[in-house]
């Protein structure tokens, strides 16, 4: 009897990460070889250096923003549609670079009563694996509130803390790209290239209280 009560395991207090909706900061990811993902994120590990949340008409979407062992950042949206995790990785890109590229012309129709046609000509061969030869605008003047923080399961009817933002947002010709435009309250604007993923280009992911001893 003894040796039964001895010999039984110690309940661990260690967080088990199973969906990346779970992630925290300081948890680190790491991703699997795949054709979907950028070069410059296949196999790669990951740390969670920040988590927010969107908040849209329609619900709520959480992000983390992750850093390379280089320093660059990245972000990862993910959407919980009725159960079903999908991510989208984003890198944000300053407007005068995505002009190399798109007509300034055309990217300021985002903006007027058209659904204007984005074409990508001669982009940097940094930024190819990031998109597609052309967009069509899909989201037009979206309202949003951006949460400086973990949102989920919370009524956010009464919170006083988040950020109005107006989204636009272009889906490239075959759905796997997007871009994606932000514009705050004083009118400064954000940027960023989209590719959508499946959840599993997970490879495996780590709590904070391990992700420093792994690999040893």
């Amino acid at each position: 009897m003894l040796k039964k009560l001895f010999s039984r395991k110690k309940p661990t207090s260690e967080r088990q990460l199973h969906c990346p909706s779970q992630l925290l900061v300081g948890d680190m990811i790491s991703l699997k070889y795949r054709d979907s993902l950028p070069q410059e994120l296949r196999e790669q590990s990951l740390e969670v250096i920040k988590v927010g949340t969107y908040e849209f008409a329609s619900g709520t979407s959480k992000e983390v923003v992750l850093k390379d062992a280089h320093n660059q950042l990245y972000f990862m949206g993910i959407d919980n549609e009725d159960g079903k995790i999908s991510l989208c990785f984003a890198r944000k890109i300053p407007r005068q670079q995505l002009f190399t590229f798109i007509e300034e012309d055309s990217f300021a129709l985002l903006w007027s009563q058209d659904w204007p046609e984005l074409i990508v000509a001669n982009p940097p061969k940094e930024l190819t694996d990031w998109l597609s030869p052309r967009y069509q605008q899909s989201i037009k003047e979206q309202e949003a509130y951006y949460y400086d923080r973990d949102c989920q399961g919370e009524d956010l009817s009464a919170a006083e803390d988040g950020e109005e933002l107006r989204i636009h947002e272009c889906e490239g010709s075959d759905d796997h790209y997007g871009i994606g435009v932000e514009i705050s309250g004083d009118g400064s604007t954000e940027i960023f290239l989209q590719v959508y993923c499946v959840v599993d280009v997970i490879e495996q992911m780590w709590p904070r209280n391990t992700a420093g001893s792994h690999g040893d």
